[in-house]
């Protein structure tokens, strides 16, 4: 999505590939990436990436914020439900993009550098059917 002033791109269900450069190649970065980064499985590489491929895809594509999709949102997967946020930190340490970690609903300001998310899935504990931790 384009405006005169924001350059917005979000994956929807995929999985690590060529396209990110293809996307790189026909515009010029983006100021806020969604990318799957969550509901992963090794079964699932073509359809949805995990964090680490995230954090790849938004350095490819130039972006200026990544924004975890698919994390915290519901069991699909066999990983924790907070998993792929702890993975998406780590993979994001030093890189070029900020990364987002708003809660469910909270109001992102794309263009607000200094807008803060907090580790709020850290010792939240969740119902009989959420997935256990490992």
């Amino acid at each position: 999505m384009e405006t005169p002033t924001r350059r917005l791109y979000f994956s929807g269900d995929t999985g690590f590939g060529p396209h990110f450069e293809s996307m790189a190649t026909r515009f010029d970065g983006f100021d806020l990436v969604a990318l799957d980064a969550g509901q992963y499985n090794a079964q699932w590489a073509d359809i949805h990436m995990n964090p680490e491929e995230a954090s790849r895809a938004a350095e490819i594509l130039r972006a200026r914020s990544l924004l975890t999709a698919h994390a915290g949102r519901f069991s699909l997967a066999r990983h924790a439900w907070d998993e792929p946020f702890e993975r998406a930190v780590v993979a994001s340490r030093g890189k070029p993009y900020r990364l987002l970690t708003p809660r469910i609903g909270e109001v992102v300001r794309i263009g607000d550098a200094q807008q803060q998310f907090g580790r709020w899935w850290v010792g939240i504990e969740l119902g009989p059917h959420a997935p256990a931790k490992p």
